[in-house]
């Protein structure tokens, strides 16, 4: 029987629907059938998100034995890793001794512990007591510590030597661990197996003949310690383009190195954060369903942009009477605003991406904002002679000319200025810098850029 997804009038999400009780039906016919080849043809298409969602729906004496034709193995862990509590825990009890063997085995030391990071005490024991012995105790040192440090996200499997190692027995020692993709640096450590210096694979097969590691090593290699905060290492690895970072414990000795595949996630959940909170929200409005709760979380932050769009109203109103002779001038007020708002933006986008990932140091602040405040001239320059010639030849009038184009060059070149300075300030407070941008710094530049507009007209006008 064939279901006619195509029938006049169907809604989109009725489609869906069919499409996805099809699926689920055929896959439990298939697993009736004991149709395995074609089963696992068809869970090879499928994507582990969706996998998730199948179990979920399947006859509870169906889930293991489909879960057993997924032939990916991380495909089949990451599905492990998205079912419910439950339905993970009849997994776990359901699955034969030779799978679950398979599965572990197959995984990595911190893929391994991130699966068992997602399980409870008793889950955790059954799969730990699976494992030969060297790899328990690799897992057991990452699960010891927190899984958002730089010790639960690390790699044991470093590649080492020691101080007087000889040059071409080091490379002969890498040519043996040829399977090891994880081979960035040649870390070179001394008693007890503390970290002394790093050398890069190039600066290796570069060194003179009879050369010792101890000559050739950076002795002052940038590492962490297991308690590192992720966050922390992601900033680091970003900062300084780094392919791994050493991991030492509170002894100094090399104990795993977090590679850029293991921080990339805290980078991109970092810039989220960062993103979300200069626009005045947060991560959790994505998750939000109820309007209330959207408003909530944006109402205290759109407060800034209101008060400052009331003082704003005040000095126009304050300034009336020139706006009463010069009508021209009300014409100008958006592009006066908006320009000025844009370049504040795009300055302390800059600032507050810079200062959360570490490019940016508080001790090279005035080197920044000098770079910042030409950049402000340079683009203040070219649009306030552009809008100056605007309100000269459009309105024959050489003093509106003026007036604008003196504007737009003070307040970009303001803006740039003002949206540098402010991040910097909140950071030197241990105030997160991010709550400086958005309505904050757009709201301070829309006052103090209306102020300079009426001041300058009043000014080059003499009407004051």
């Amino acid at each position: 029987m064939f279901i006619d997804t195509d029938v006049k009038g169907a809604k989109p999400d009725d489609d869906d629907n069919s499409k996805d009780k099809l699926l689920i039906e055929t896959i439990g016919r298939l697993y009736d059938y004991s149709a395995h080849r074609s089963l696992k043809r068809m869970l090879a298409k499928i994507a582990p998100g969706d996998l998730a969602g199948i179990l979920e729906s399947l006859a509870k004496g169906h889930v293991a034995g489909v879960f057993c034709d997924i032939q990916e193995k991380e495909v089949a862990v990451e599905v492990l890793k998205l079912v419910s509590h439950d339905l993970r825990e009849h997994l776990l009890t359901e699955l034969p001794p030779a799978v679950l063997s398979e599965l572990v085995l197959y995984l990595s030391p911190e893929a391994l512990t991130d699966l068992l990071g997602s399980l409870d005490e008793e889950q955790r024991d059954r799969l730990l007591r699976i494992l030969p012995k060297d790899d328990k105790e690799d897992v057991e040192s990452l699960l010891r510590h927190a899984p958002d440090t730089a010790g639960g996200i690390m790699t044991t499997d470093v590649f080492s030597l020691p101080l007087d190692t000889p040059v071409e027995e080091a490379i002969r020692a890498i040519r043996t661990r040829e399977e090891q993709d994880t081979v960035f640096y040649l870390y070179v450590t001394g008693l007890g197996g503390r970290l002394e210096g790093v050398i890069s694979l190039r600066q290796l097969l570069l060194a003179p003949a009879g050369a010792r590691l101890d000559e050739l090593m950076n002795s002052q290699a940038i590492k962490v310690t297991t308690d590192t905060k992720q966050e922390a290492v992601a900033r680091l690895v970003d900062k300084h383009n780094l392919l791994a970072l050493p991991v030492v414990d509170s002894d100094g000795v090399l104990v795993g190195a977090v590679t850029v595949d293991n921080v990339l996630d805290v980078i991109q959940s970092e810039t989220t954060k960062e993103m979300l909170r200069m626009a005045g929200t947060s991560e959790s409005e994505i998750l939000a369903h109820s309007p209330f709760k959207i408003a909530r979380i944006r109402l205290p932050w759109l407060l800034a942009a209101f008060g400052g769009g009331l003082a704003a109203t005040g000095v126009i109103e304050h300034f009336e009477g020139i706006l009463s002779k010069v009508l021209a001038l009300s014409a100008f007020l958006p592009v006066i605003m908006g320009m000025a708002g844009n370049v504040g933006v795009q300055s302390a986008t800059v600032a507050v991406r810079g200062l959360a990932t570490g490019a940016i140091d508080l001790r090279h602040t005035w080197r920044f904002l000098f770079k910042e405040f030409r950049v402000g001239l340079i683009l203040g320059c070219l649009y306030g002679t552009s809008l100056g010639l605007f309100g000269y030849f459009v309105h024959h009038s050489l003093a509106l000319g003026q007036v604008v184009g003196l504007t737009i060059f003070g307040n970009m070149t303001g803006a740039a200025v003002l949206a540098v300075v402010l991040p910097m300030m909140f950071h030197r407070l241990k105030i997160d810098p991010a709550i400086a941008t958005g309505p904050f710094v757009t709201t301070a530049i829309d006052v103090l850029g209306v102020l300079n507009y009426f001041a300058i007209a009043t000014a080059i006008y003499g009407l004051g």
